[in-house]
């Protein structure tokens, strides 16, 4: 029965490989010689449970050995995945870097991040092994893919920056063994080829512009529109279009400079600095211009000193900022300005006759500012015996505040003790003036405090309005002398009281001189009011009234005079009534 198994069983195998059909077959005969040659005990009984088919063994035979096989690949496999994997290596600390699968897993994590100062420092890591290197087929792929990377850098550092250093730095990084290096250095010779064409034509150009030849810097911008790299062809070419424009215009400005200063004065070389000022520093013009420049700024800053010397200080700082529009004489310029700026504040601090706490400090900035000078400054001398003077100021300044704060108190004792206290002040001081203006001020203010109870007292004899009040108000207002500080409001007072005091006197008598008037007594009324004399209150008065009365008495006098010649003439009418008529007789 095994036997016709064994027969039968291959006519119902499925179709397995050459190598498993093989080892079942060995297993195959094994068995059937063990069965061949075993024991009569080891018989099988006569009767059998049905055995099971052969293709079923078969079947399960071979489930089992591709399970054994994937089993063992896969375990293989894993070997082979966990000998390779990449050491556990700090690529920040070079110690730790010490396989060349290290610096290979380094160099990959490196460029991994896009950058390229990574990609370069992976190509100069692992560039360099060689074709006897282990790794060498390997690393190959990455190189290639690096070295593209960095000759595609350095063509864009070319196009954009025009840098040719940088852009051979670059190129540099692909090593001798990688399969671009061929293909890079043929590059580098067609980029080297055209930048010595592009520097000659560009050095052509400038010589051209030097002369101020505009025709033969025009041409090197189509000669460099025929070269191939877009470094020459677009952006030297927009560069020396640009530097040409730049350098007519800074021509032209140059021209117009020279002619406004060539007749002088300050606002001619101002207005020259302001114009050649605008001429761009990066043209020839303005190398030919500096010494126009400096020579113009020169001699305003000599006309600046003179103004400080004679105190005319804005026009000194005016003349400063017209300098300091030349670079090269900037920083005097502003040494310039700031003595004067100095001596403005320290002129401040004098120009009241009371002092202030702002005006310590307003000397004080100006002490700072002056001593802001350097050493070698042509202002310096004068700078520091500005500040020798201002400190000589300060040492008097304190004492005066202090006096004024004394002299604000309304009282004679206080105000005495601020005299005292300012007269102190030497003579030759430059604070003298000043302290004899605080002395002079607060003596009248001593005046007006002694004097002031003597006007009060008048005002309280005038308010009662009488004959005998104002007599006695005049008297005591009288009684300020002259050279006092209220002298001139007490007599103005006697004036207006004495004023009252004539009409008071004289005020009857024009009225009776009006009353007689109005009585047809206008002669008694002209006497009555010329008792008024010149000099008076009422004498304008008075004297308009009696010019009204003289003239209605000329008035009547002539209207009598006017009626005796009507009468007259009425008299000889009648007398003589018939008059012979002149033609008639002829």
């Amino acid at each position: 029965m095994l036997s016709q198994q064994r027969q039968s069983g291959p006519q119902q195998e499925e179709p397995r490989p050459e190598g498993v059909a093989e080892v079942v077959k060995g297993v195959a005969k094994d068995f059937s010689l063990v069965i061949d040659g075993s024991e009569p005990a080891l018989a099988l009984p006569q009767v059998m449970p049905p055995a099971p088919k052969s293709s079923q063994s078969w079947r399960l035979l071979l489930i089992s050995l591709l399970s054994c096989g994937a089993a063992s690949g896969a375990a293989f496999g894993a070997f082979l995945w966990l000998i390779n994997l990449p050491p556990t290596t700090n690529c920040e600390n070079s110690a730790s870097v010490t396989t060349d699968r290290a610096q290979l897993f380094c160099a990959q994590t490196a460029a991994s991040s896009g950058e390229l100062t990574d990609v370069l420092a992976a190509l100069d890591l692992v560039g360099g092994w060689t074709g006897d290197h282990p790794l060498h087929r390997e690393v190959q792929p990455l190189v290639e893919q690096w070295s593209w990377v960095a000759l595609k850098a350095a063509e864009q550092e070319l196009r954009t920056n025009g840098s040719m250093a940088k852009a051979q730095s670059l190129v540099s990084h692909i090593p001798v063994e990688s399969p671009v290096f061929a293909t890079a250095q043929e590059t580098m010779q067609t980029w080297q080829s055209e930048w010595d064409q592009g520097e000659a034509i560009m050095a052509t150009a400038q010589t051209a512009l030097q002369k101020q030849d505009w025709g033969t810097a025009s041409k090197q911008v189509l000669a460099l529109a025929d070269l191939n790299n877009s470094h020459w062809r677009v952006e030297q070419v927009a560069a020396l279009t640009r530097q040409i424009r730049q350098e007519r215009q800074a021509r032209e400005l140059l021209a117009e400079a020279v002619a406004t200063a060539v007749p002088g004065g300050s606002d001619r070389l101002g207005s020259a600095l302001r114009t050649a000022s605008k001429i761009d520093e990066d043209t020839y013009a303005r190398q030919q211009a500096q010494p126009y420049l400096d020579r113009w700024s020169d001699l305003l800053l000599k006309l600046g000193q003179d103004k400080w010397y004679a105190s005319d200080l804005d026009a000194a700082i005016a003349l400063g900022r017209s300098a300091a529009l030349n670079p090269n004489r900037a920083k005097v310029a502003q040494e310039l300005i700031w003595v004067s700026q100095a001596r403005q504040m320290a002129q401040q601090s004098l120009t009241t006759w009371r002092t202030a706490p702002d005006q310590l400090v307003t000397l004080y900035r100006a002490m700072l500012l002056a001593n802001r000078l350097p050493a070698d400054s042509p202002y310096y001398a004068q700078a520091q015996s500005s500040v020798a003077t201002w400190r000589t100021h300060l040492s008097e300044l304190t004492r005066l505040q202090t006096a004024q704060a004394v002299g604000q108190v309304r009282d004679i004792d206080a105000i005495k003790v601020a005299i005292a206290q300012a007269a102190k002040v030497p003579m030759g001081h430059p604070r003298r003036v000043q302290a004899q203006t605080l002395v002079a001020h607060w003596r009248q203010e001593v005046e007006r405090l002694e004097d002031r109870p003597y006007l009060v007292k008048a005002h309280e004899l005038a308010k009662a309005k009488t004959f005998e009040g104002l007599q006695a108000a005049i008297q005591t207002a009288n009684a300020i002398a002259l050279p006092r500080a209220l002298r001139g409001e007490a007599q103005s007072w006697v004036y207006i009281w004495t004023s009252e005091l004539q009409v008071m006197e004289d005020r009857p008598l024009l009225n009776r001189a009006r009353s007689l008037a109005a009585q047809g007594n206008l002669s008694q009324a002209i006497a009555e009011a010329s008792g008024i004399r010149p000099g008076r209150t009422l004498y304008d008065e008075a004297k308009a009234a009696i010019a009204g009365w003289q003239w209605e008495i000329a008035a009547a006098e002539r209207a009598r005079l006017r009626a005796l010649q009507e009468e007259a003439a009425r008299k000889a009418a009648i007398a003589d009534p018939v008059a012979p008529d002149p033609e008639s007789e002829t």
